[in-house]
């Protein structure tokens, strides 16, 4: 995906402007970067806002998508017309209730107005290429798909991020960045925006700066404290556990995304052996890639046994607390204190800290 993203970027820095462009994919920041990019390149500042329409194929058929798109500009400039929401080039049902008329969309493309652009947008993973609708757009418009990051795309993205703000960068900030926001680029650009405008001009973010500024949430807590039981650092996992306590965090959501994290990694577990790729894992699970590289991490020293005995442990502690049985914190104290008795010579493996 990322090669096929810079090559639109290459093409517009070079001033070429196709007439009409179909985006979609999962990563609807990357979506919108784009089209910012093109509104950059084609319409005039002055005029920007008179020559630009944006309509919701929910709620607004094709077939007016493709009248604004015939029309001229009132200066006789550029325009940009963007549809949103076009689930019905997807499987997706989507919202609309309105009648689409594609054949009216295909005859544009044919022969687009040429001083104007026009972008389809679909938030979905994939186009539904059974259509006769898209495999006839995809032979008449620049198609580019933008997915989720991950691994080395995800990092260099980040990294760009940050050197676009013209503040001294530490090399591991971005790591560390990652480690606590995830591959969520929008929140990412928003926590780089707010560490540039604290560093100045002369200043320097650092891992320490991340450490800082970015607000930890209870997912990347728990999956401090998971992290901390997986090498059985017991006496630090319940530190963890009681911080969260102490910070009025509810003990039973602590259960929840404990369950949650040992259910993914003997879900990734058992599709690794299946010789599942991590996108493939990630497709087949509805999670995003990167807590997929994680959990993989996170469980390589757990056979797949002893992982179905934490999440049966953590699933009986969850029941025992809903019964009434036992008070909550102790009920999750004792599962983490049960957890790190565990007789596994696998548990013994040593492995660089995650966070």
């Amino acid at each position: 995906m990322i090669g096929t993203m810079r090559k639109l970027y290459q093409e517009l820095r070079q001033g070429t402007v196709h007439p009409v462009y179909l985006f979609y994919g999962s990563e609807t920041f990357l979506i919108e970067d784009a089209c910012q990019r093109i509104r950059n390149q084609v319409l005039p500042s002055d005029h920007s806002s008179w020559n630009e329409s944006v309509m919701d194929l929910e709620e607004t058929t094709i077939q007016e998508l493709v009248q604004e798109a015939e029309t001229p500009s009132f200066f006789g400039e550029r325009r940009v017309v963007i549809g949103k929401n076009a689930w019905f080039l997807t499987a997706s049902r989507g919202k609309e209730k309105v009648n689409h008329r594609p054949e009216e969309l295909l005859r544009y493309a044919e022969d687009p107005l040429p001083e104007n652009v026009l972008i389809l947008v679909a938030p979905a993973e994939k186009l539904d290429s059974r259509k006769k609708t898209v495999k006839e757009l995809k032979k008449k418009v620049r198609e580019v798909a933008f997915h989720a990051l991950e691994g080395k795309e995800l990092v260099s993205w980040v990294t760009q991020r940050l050197k676009s703000t013209g503040v001294k960068v530490h090399p591991r900030t971005g790591e560390r960045l990652i480690q606590l926001v995830g591959n969520d680029l929008r929140l990412l650009h928003m926590e780089i925006e707010k560490m540039a405008a604290y560093a100045g001009k002369e200043g320097t973010i650092t891992p320490e700066t991340v450490s800082d500024l970015v607000p930890r949430t209870l997912e990347q807590d728990v999956f401090k404290l998971v992290d901390r039981v997986v090498r059985r650092q017991t006496g630090q996992a319940l530190s963890v556990f009681y911080d969260l306590v102490y910070n009025r965090e509810e003990p039973i959501r602590i259960l929840s995304l404990i369950i949650r994290q040992f259910r993914l990694m003997l879900q990734v577990k058992v599709l690794a052996k299946q010789g599942k790729s991590e996108r493939e894992m990630a497709a087949l699970l509805k999670v995003h890639p990167y807590p997929v590289k994680l959990a993989l991490r996170q469980g390589k020293s757990y056979p797949e046994k002893t992982l179905r005995t934490l999440l049966a442990r953590s699933i009986d502690t969850d029941q025992a607390i809903k019964s009434g049985r036992v008070e909550k914190t102790l009920a999750v104290e004792r599962l983490l204190l049960s957890v790190g008795t565990l007789s596994n010579a696998a548990l013994e493996t040593k492995t660089r800290p995650l966070s």
